[in-house]
């Protein structure tokens, strides 16, 4: 693994830690109903949230970073602009089986980086490019927001409860 890529794995290992951690809870203390519960309609589910973080993961695997097809054969609805959550996201072990195919594909696209690929561009049709350091960060932010918002809605749970 080139040394400049070595922290970068490190932070997702991390990340990839707590996501588990998150979904373990989930399965564990959560209905599906709990899990597709929104405090309001703008708010997304835990489900949601957590299907999200999946189908980020298949999108820039397969159309930012050009690593083969999509895992999912079905559209990617929380990858869409302006997505709504509409409660459909509720099933904990299909989310997991999802995860357990594109997490360890990413992590081993990050692992096979180099120091050079985190510098080079990636163009995108009628759109500025951005740098491969930029967008391997923002999938690490992306994941930290959701878990986040994954944390919240816990709370909130619990204090329904």
């Amino acid at each position: 693994m080139d040394p400049a890529v070595k922290h970068w794995v490190e932070l997702w290992d991390y990340l990839d830690g707590n996501f588990w951690h998150v979904w373990e809870w989930a399965a564990k203390h959560l209905s599906p109903e709990e899990v597709g519960w929104q405090p309001t309609p703008m708010v997304a589910s835990v489900g949601w949230n957590l299907q999200h973080l999946g189908e980020m993961l298949d999108y820039y695997l397969a159309h930012v970073f050009d690593r083969g097809p999509q895992v999912s054969t079905a559209p990617l609805v929380t990858m869409r602009r302006a997505s709504r959550d509409d409660g459909r996201f509720r099933d904990l072990h299909a989310i997991a089986a999802y995860h357990h195919r594109v997490r360890p594909a990413y992590r081993e696209f990050l692992a096979s980086l180099t120091l050079a690929d985190l510098d080079r561009n990636i163009e995108r049709s009628g759109r500025e490019p951005m740098s491969m350091a930029w967008a391997v960060g923002h999938i690490a932010e992306h994941e930290s927001y959701h878990l986040g918002k994954v944390t919240l809605l816990r709370n909130l749970l619990a204090a329904q409860r």
